[in-house]
């Protein structure tokens, strides 16, 4: 599932020129050339600028976008604004290297800074939706008990048709598990293409569940990932129906940035 900001930051490093001034100016431009306006321009953080040593009459910046840690170079004057990584054609330096070196610890520092930000706010959402998952939404998990008694509970929000959940499961869960007081499992589904029978298969999981507590849910999960294998299709349509809208209802919440997603009970990220 993708950020807005990162379909924007790849924008930004693929694109060519546009014009554009400087300062709140340029941050405008960005966000209206890129991004039609929908991305505030206040979103748009220069975090340093200097006079280009090899491009007479170009400023040079780096910036983020809020909510996304990936910086972006850009090469700007008051009529054009290049941005992506630009070199000399004959001997191939990179024209970036010198600004970059020169404000080296202010650029680390504020990377640092929106790292350190974004991290909070990642286990502000994890905590609402723990939540939610113990509470409102408390249907939409499958509980498989983990091999240590002192050890945390972990959260694991899945896809059974992502091909990163499918090797998490298969390699590092079974680890989890083990190290874990007990592993709560929510099953959803990516509304993108190639993922159009997750909602059913993620109903599966969740029926197979609710008929056998005891039931080796590690397997299933591996069963339901098979994109061969359609036993899925045998789950209870009404049941898959009111799981599906129940699914939507949480994802509407926006709190899911992605699969999989993994956080312990304090919300901190345990990938």
């Amino acid at each position: 599932m993708k950020k807005l900001s990162t379909s924007i930051v790849a924008s930004l490093i693929l694109a060519s020129s546009l014009f554009a001034g400087s300062g709140d100016k340029l941050k405008q431009d960005i966000s209206k050339v890129f991004t039609n306006g929908k991305l505030d321009a206040s979103s748009i953080n220069i975090i340093a600028q200097d006079k280009s040593p090899d491009l007479k009459g170009l400023q040079i910046a780096i910036g983020t976008i809020k909510g996304n840690p990936k910086p972006f170079l850009l090469l700007y004057n008051k009529d054009t604004i290049i941005i992506g990584n630009i070199r000399d054609r004959k001997s191939g330096k990179n024209l970036f290297k010198p600004f970059i070196e020169k404000n080296r610890d202010k650029i680390q520092k504020a990377l640092k800074n929106i790292q350190k930000q974004e991290a909070s706010k990642e286990v502000q959402r994890n905590k609402t939706s723990i939540s939610l998952l113990n509470n409102a939404f408390k249907d939409l998990v499958f509980k498989i008990k983990g091999g240590n008694p002192k050890g945390k509970t972990i959260y694991l929000i899945t896809d059974p048709n992502c091909p990163y959940c499918k090797r998490y499961e298969k390699n590092q869960l079974p680890n989890v598990i083990k190290n874990s007081k007990e592993v709560r499992v929510i099953p959803l589904f990516l509304n993108i293409p190639g993922h159009e029978t997750s909602p059913m298969r993620a109903s599966w999981l969740l029926e197979n569940y609710k008929n056998d507590k005891n039931a080796d849910m590690l397997s299933l999960m591996h069963k339901a990932s098979n994109a061969k294998d359609s036993t899925y299709k045998e789950v209870d349509k009404k049941f898959a129906k009111e799981k599906i809208a129940q699914m939507k209802k949480f994802l509407a919440k926006g709190l899911v940035r992605g699969t999989p997603t993994i956080f312990d009970e304090n919300g901190n990220s345990a990938r």
